[in-house]
């Protein structure tokens, strides 16, 4: 990642208004909730600027803030999604252009890196191979992914993303070299989180969700310690 993507990027958030009003409202939704929780206070008066609501059922309320919160958490996954898969190629090319996981040499048209031992197609044939994207498919599924060409007798030639599994383990590509990777993927992954803001910027309305409906979960445990 260039200096000129990441400022682009930057800017790209930051001007986001739909973005950022779904973080506002959930984030003070939340903070509320949590207050209500661990408190034990209940909440008796809303102005509205026209009219003051009087709220008899507490509890019901809670229940509302959880849904609320619950809805806006996901709309809020449907405006950051882009961001998300934004920051995700980042950080795995970060990762493939380290030459311990793989390194593409175009003189010699050879790959060397921990990856090597998993790819068994020739460059020279499979030109894609030089630069291929890493794919997270589910718990303990990666992918290798680069573009390649078929033929067929209707369309003629036609591009599509063919795929190496990383956790399927052959010859020289072992378990414990799987495990090698996600240690590399782990570091890059926290490198993202730590030295690069807007990862954690999108991170935190997640979190401080979930310590919200965690809180509302078990308010009763936290009222009665107080």
């Amino acid at each position: 990642m260039n200096k000129m993507d990441i400022n682009r990027f930057r800017e790209a958030i930051d001007s986001d208004e739909g973005l950022k009003s779904k973080r506002k409202i959930l984030i003070s939704l939340c903070v509320i909730l949590i207050g209500l929780n661990f408190s034990g206070a209940t909440l008796h008066e809303a102005n509205t600027f026209i009219f003051k609501i009087k709220f008899t059922n507490h509890e019901n309320i809670l229940y509302l803030f959880a849904i609320s919160i619950l809805f806006l958490t996901l709309r809020y996954y449907g405006y950051a999604k882009s961001y998300h898969d934004q920051l995700f190629l980042f950080w795995s090319k970060r990762m493939l252009s380290d030459y311990r996981v793989f390194c593409y040499t175009p003189k010699e048209e050879d790959i060397s890196g921990l990856l090597s031992k998993r790819i068994d197609i020739w460059p020279g044939d499979e030109p894609g191979i030089q630069s291929p994207n890493y794919k997270i498919n589910g718990i303990f599924q990666r992918n290798l992914t680069y573009e390649t060409k078929g033929y067929d007798e209707v369309h003629g030639e036609y591009s599509y993303q063919s795929d190496i599994e990383l956790n399927a383990y052959k010859d020289k590509w072992k378990r414990k070299d799987y495990f090698k990777l996600l240690s590399y993927e782990a570091r890059y992954q926290l490198e993202a989180l730590f030295k690069y803001r807007e990862t954690l910027d999108l991170l935190f309305p997640y979190i401080i969700s979930f310590i919200a409906l965690f809180s509302f979960f078990v308010r009763s445990v936290l009222v009665s310690s107080t």
